[in-house]
């Protein structure tokens, strides 16, 4: 392919696409026509098992090169449908026109209908776009999405997603400590099969969804920084565990320290929506807790954006063999 730098830094650069010399057997005709406009998809142009294929490799480099993690045992991915999964969407409005920024992160491209999106949320793209109100952007959601709290935003995978963490945690755990617990997405489901969870979360406007969604739980509202060491007190006598869900950037260092001592869980599950994060996070606790396992999930198909869940053991408690790498492709 033919490309013009458009950035050179010390380490990396970055480029612009001019032409493709001799086209990859991975390469697809995109199905949007928007798809070289349009900044709300990076991969249309690739097959979906490529695309997931790239997506693994990127955990993989991640937790290589910043995590320092000789032979991560990596799971298959988990997947979905690649297209109408999105249950929301943020869509910009611009004198009247309804759409996403374009590649250049600065032009507004009208968008009529989002192949991501589910059918019902292109249903009221189109009445928003008959009459556009006077606001800048819109969250356009499903009717089971309620208010501005966090939701899975992938429909399909959302409930294999659920029943892979929850699964996750052994029987025999009697306490959950869940930081960035959004809605209770996961806090319901645990606290169903009987085991007593303690999540904290910062969002107000998560608080009605979670106790709709979680009744049987306990939560703190407020930073998990904040809340840490009150929801350990809270989580009473008996084997434990932790899970965790950060926003993009992951820990935050005061967070972070946390688990770089000694604490009372059988486990941790930490599930990550930013490889190198990640891979930041883990290597700073290595000296207490090992990987066990990575679970990459393929959340937002034809972005550029990949979750993986990764169950850290005591180190004190773990094998002594190195991982290996399993499957991934």
């Amino acid at each position: 392919m033919r490309v013009v730098l458009t950035e050179v830094h010390k380490t990396y650069s970055r480029g612009r696409l001019v032409e493709v010399l001799e086209a990859s057997p991975d390469r697809v005709v995109p199905p949007c026509s928007l798809f070289a406009k349009c900044g709300g998809c990076a991969t249309q142009h690739l097959a979906y098992p490529a695309e997931v294929r790239a997506k693994v490799a990127q955990i993989d480099s991640a937790l290589r090169r910043i995590g320092k993690l000789e032979n991560p045992v990596i799971r298959p991915p988990l997947t979905g449908p690649d297209y109408a999964y999105r249950n929301r969407i943020t869509v910009h409005n611009r004198e009247g026109r309804i759409g996403f920024l374009g590649t250049d992160g600065r032009t507004l491209v009208d968008v009529p209908r989002c192949l991501l999106a589910a059918d019902d949320v292109n249903q009221k793209l189109a009445v928003l776009r008959e009459r556009p109100r006077p606001r800048p952007h819109y969250s356009i959601r499903a009717d089971e999405v309620r208010g501005e709290a966090f939701y899975q935003s992938n429909r399909p995978l959302g409930k294999k997603l659920q029943e892979q963490v929850v699964s996750a945690v052994p029987d025999g755990v009697q306490s959950v400590l869940e930081g960035y617990a959004g809605t209770g997405f996961f806090s319901g489901p645990l606290s169903r099969r009987g085991i007593r969870v303690v999540a904290v979360e910062s969002s107000a406007a998560s608080v009605s969804a979670f106790q709709r969604e979680a009744p049987q739980a306990e939560l703190l509202q407020g930073r998990f920084e904040d809340h840490f060491e009150d929801a350990l007190l809270r989580m009473g006598e008996g084997p434990s565990f932790c899970l965790i869900n950060p926003p993009r950037g992951g820990l935050s260092p005061d967070a972070r320290r946390f688990f770089e001592r000694d604490l009372p869980f059988q486990g941790v599950l930490y599930l990550s929506c930013d490889p190198p994060a990640l891979a930041r996070d883990l290597r700073a606790w290595a000296a207490k807790w090992t990987p066990e396992w990575f679970q990459p999930i393929d959340l937002f198909p034809r972005t550029s954006h990949v979750e993986c869940l990764v169950l850290l053991r005591s180190s004190s408690l773990s094998p002594s063999h190195s991982p290996r790498v399993a499957g991934g492709s």
